[in-house]
């Protein structure tokens, strides 16, 4: 049976649109990737993977409970679903992928570390590493021909999610480049954008503006860690609207082209 892509892109954009807190390591993102064709069995493990992965992330960033451990054996499960699946070879959308046994050992090395340091109750670190796997996770679509717009979206979320590890350990050294880097995804960004974007992208701007200033000056971690997050939902707003507008090419015209290709219009 043909895949219908347009109600899988209105599911992602609603996703988008109502947000959702186990969204914390950018789950949205491998749903973009999986879109077009979300029912294989490849597409939904791996969302299964990282939707567990991000409920164990936002957990242990809130540091709400004693123990972590009923996220933790989810992430362990899944993972274990994945890698009986898919660890010796890869799926058909990466059959050429040279690196994939490499990408799924390393993967299986950093879940240990993360249960270790998750029974050793380390929840700060364990956390720091459930984001620099989280940043690592667009690495399993290198090989899936991917456009060069979802490639800024996913050196985007990657420099987003690194900077936020860097961040709450209170290591801004090493953001100046990642910052950079972000200025320049967000001028790629604006070449992508529709007019109705404008406000989106100026709120973006001033953010990472913002960002940039409080870490230079010696920001507390929660404080920088706020902006930040506010640009985490900034970029995936205008990453939204770029989708909405190659999605559904009717919503590009706007009233008054409509009103002048009618010739209803002065």
């Amino acid at each position: 049976m043909l895949f219908n892509f347009k109600p899988a892109a209105a599911f992602f954009m609603l996703t988008v649109a109502i947000g959702n807190p186990a969204f914390a390591c950018d789950d949205t993102l491998v749903m973009l990737l999986t879109a077009k064709n979300p029912s294989s069995e490849f597409s939904k493990t791996i969302r299964n993977f990282t939707s567990d992965l991000a409920i164990l992330g936002q957990s242990l960033k809130a540091l709400q409970k004693d123990n972590y451990d009923a996220e933790m054996s989810k992430v362990m499960d899944s993972w274990l679903e994945f890698s009986k699946r898919y660890m010796a070879s890869p799926p058909e959308e990466a059959r050429n992928d040279l690196q994939w046994a490499k990408k799924t050992s390393d993967t299986a090395k950093v879940i240990g570390e993360i249960r270790r340091l998750t029974s050793e109750k380390k929840y700060r670190e364990a956390h720091n590493m459930v984001l620099d796997l989280s940043s690592r996770i667009g690495a399993f679509f290198e090989a899936f021909g991917v456009s060069d717009e979802k490639q800024l979206f996913i050196n985007t979320s990657t420099n987003l999610t690194t900077i936020e590890r860097l961040v709450l350990q209170n290591d801004y050294q090493q953001t100046a480049p990642l910052i950079a880097d972000l200025q320049d995804n967000l001028t790629e960004f604006a070449t992508m954008l529709p007019d109705i974007a404008t406000h989106t992208f100026n709120t973006a701007k001033t953010l990472l503006a913002s960002l940039e200033t409080g870490i230079k000056a010696g920001q507390a971690p929660s404080e920088a860690d706020k902006t930040l997050e506010e640009l985490k939902t900034a970029f995936e707003e205008l990453r939204s609207h770029i989708l909405m507008r190659e999605w559904f090419p009717s919503l590009n015209t706007n009233p008054k082209e409509k009103t002048n290709a009618t010739g209803n219009g002065d």
